[in-house]
């Protein structure tokens, strides 16, 4: 037995060797192109140095999400200095923390086979893939860090409600109540899913000890309310009372609004514009998952009935012939999120049926249970706001990522308990599962890399290069860096704002957007907003205006400006009192010529 031990834990060395090697060949690859040159991630750069710099959130910069994020990398940017490269290494550290959290849940939860094949597929798929012409959907430079950081809160949560359980103490519950207090400043899928485990948490608790207790519920509580209460005090040095409190709980009031939910890109993302579509679809790809898995677990039944060793050759031989045909030749893996949230929300509730009804806070596996129907409940939680339009890329780097991770650790950890099978049930679920996965990770991970490799024009110099596509492919690259090496000599004292969108121009400028608003369009001027927008242009006016190209077809609008609401009235505003001084490419009004102008105004 000693022998054994050692020889797997040479194994598990080995294995984890392989996922740093994974990682690291991974950000080689794609080092310093992970970003979009004009959208999102430069718009969270911009947002670390204004911050970094003494400027208030949403008073002097806009954001639609919660602050924490963004006065953490402020505070990156005031320890190391400014530079793109100094936030991505900050990513990459907490991206380090999150796959560690992932083997470590997984290898509790599911076994040490399971949690290397999870961490694996988290760091292969979701870690720094691009499967969209935009960057931005990867944990080095995320659209938002609301969604990295979330991801990392949340399994740490999950451990904390795990350790709560088996060992109730005051700390363990003011730190789960922390926690959960923390995604309350990010995102409302984290609070969803900092709520969900919770509650599943309590059901754990009352089926092992009893409902806590009311001291225990005021520690939670005084736990979860301490981030948002610290955030207040600080913003009402700066604003007045009632927006100070709108400012700290801006994570979740957003949602109020229905014209921010309800826009054409949120109805389509959401899988709203053809809901019976997607739940055929999905549906359909959940039976095929299903199908597959049900096979394998076929095989595993007959073995427990100890057949001669040539059948079991025969069956393994079946099994890696036709799931190999399947995994190279019939899955399509882009679109493989279509069954995630079928796989998941079926285990979810076979898992809460189980534990109600049959578990016993004294069987052995209990707090395995917990972790494993936590883990569950994060899953299903994350892909709530893309149940009807599931997928691994895009918002699934991390909307999909434990769904994605869920499926092959249950085919190879607990499929084969389910039929109490022996050391044959086991190795032929683990090579079975092996099998159908590997060839989906390396079809992603090629398909990625492809894309990686056409990416070679360097934008912006030292801390803030990085590389996109050349001109002779997209020529959008070129523009930037030409507005804005050309507005940065122009003097650092001056002011900009980029229409329709981007604050990647005014970071790589350091010039600061006097108005609190980082895009013109959809939600931000619907509704009547844009009145208000040209308003406070009105009432602080930019020095300089860009007007640069920007598909926002995925918005509802062929052409920037085409119409009130999605930037005629502020199209109108600029040509009365701004002129052109300079432009380059062709017109920016029509994303597909790929152009800028630069205005500047009558008065200067």
């Amino acid at each position: 037995m000693p022998k054994v031990n050692a020889r797997c834990g040479w194994l598990e060395v080995v294995g984890l060797f392989v996922l740093a090697s994974a990682a690291a060949f991974l950000i080689a690859t794609s080092w310093r192109k992970w970003s979009d040159p004009l959208i999102d991630f430069g718009a969270q750069l911009y947002t670390a140095w204004r911050l970094s710099q003494g400027a208030v959130l949403y008073r002097d910069v806009g954001l639609l999400y919660g602050p924490l994020s963004q006065y953490f990398n402020a505070a990156i940017f005031r320890i190391f200095g400014t530079g793109l490269i100094v936030l991505a290494i900050a990513n990459l550290v907490i991206f380090a923390a999150i796959s560690s959290s992932i083997y470590v849940i997984f290898r509790k939860g599911w076994g040490a086979l399971a949690a290397w094949l999870s961490t694996l597929i988290f760091i292969s798929v979701f870690g720094f893939s691009l499967f969209v012409d935009a960057g931005n959907y990867n944990y080095a430079t995320p659209y938002a860090h609301e969604t990295t950081h979330g991801i990392l809160i949340c399994l740490l949560l999950c451990l904390a409600l795990t350790s709560w359980v088996e060992k109730p103490s005051a700390t363990r519950v003011f730190i789960s109540g922390l926690l959960l207090g923390l995604t309350v400043l990010l995102k409302p899928e984290f609070i969803l899913a900092a709520l969900t485990i919770t509650s599943l948490a309590v059901l754990a608790h009352w089926k092992s000890r009893g409902f806590p207790k009311a001291r225990a519920i005021l520690t939670w509580t005084a736990g979860a309310v301490l981030p948002t209460t610290l955030f207040s005090v600080y913003f009402l040095q700066f604003l007045p009372w009632d927006q100070a409190i709108s400012a700290s709980s801006r994570a979740w009031l957003y949602t109020l609004d229905s014209s921010l939910t309800a826009d054409y890109f949120q109805v389509r993302r959401l899988g709203l514009d053809q809901p019976w579509t997607q739940v055929l679809t999905q549906t359909f790809a959940t039976i095929l998952a299903l199908a597959v898995i049900a096979l394998l677990a076929a095989i595993v039944f007959l073995l427990q009935w100890k057949p001669r060793m040539w059948l079991v050759i025969l069956s393994g031989a079946i099994l890696v012939a036709l799931f190999g045909w399947l995994a190279c030749f019939v899955i399509n893996w882009i679109e493989s999120g279509s069954c995630l949230f079928g796989l998941t929300i079926i285990y979810l509730l076979v898992s809460i049926g189980f534990f109600i009804r049959r578990l016993n806070a004294t069987d052995a596996e209990f707090h395995v249970r917990v972790l494993r129907l936590l883990v569950a409940g994060l899953a299903v939680a994350l892909m709530s706001r893309m149940f009807l339009n599931a997928r691994i890329y895009h918002y699934g780097y991390y909307q999909a990522a434990l769904a994605a991770l869920i499926v092959p650790a249950v085919m190879i950890a607990e499929l084969p308990a389910w039929f109490r099978a022996g050391s044959r049930g086991r190795l032929i679920a683990a090579v079975g599962t092996l099998i159908i996965v590997m060839p989906g990770v390396a079809n992603l991970v090629m398909r990625s890399q492809h894309r990686y490799v056409s990416r070679t024009f360097a934008v912006a110099t030292g801390r803030d290069r990085f590389y996109c596509l050349p001109p002779q492919i997209d020529p959008l690259g070129e523009i930037i860096n030409s507005i804005a090496d050309a507005l940065h000599e122009k003097g650092q004292d001056k002011t900009l704002t980029v229409l329709p969108e981007g604050e990647s121009i005014n970071y790589l400028a350091r010039l600061r957007n006097p108005v609190p608003h980082a895009f013109f369009y959809a939600g931000a001027t619907s509704g009547g907003r844009e009145r208000e927008v040209v308003n406070d242009m009105s009432r602080i006016p930019p020095y300089w205006i860009v007007i640069i190209s920007r598909d926002l077809g995925g918005f509802g609008i062929e052409r920037y400006g085409e119409k009130p609401g999605s930037g005629a009235e502020i199209l109108r505003w600029v040509e009365q009192n701004y002129k052109q001084v300079a432009s380059i490419g062709g017109d920016p009004l029509d994303y597909r010529e790929r152009g800028a102008i630069i205005l500047r105004e009558y008065s200067r």
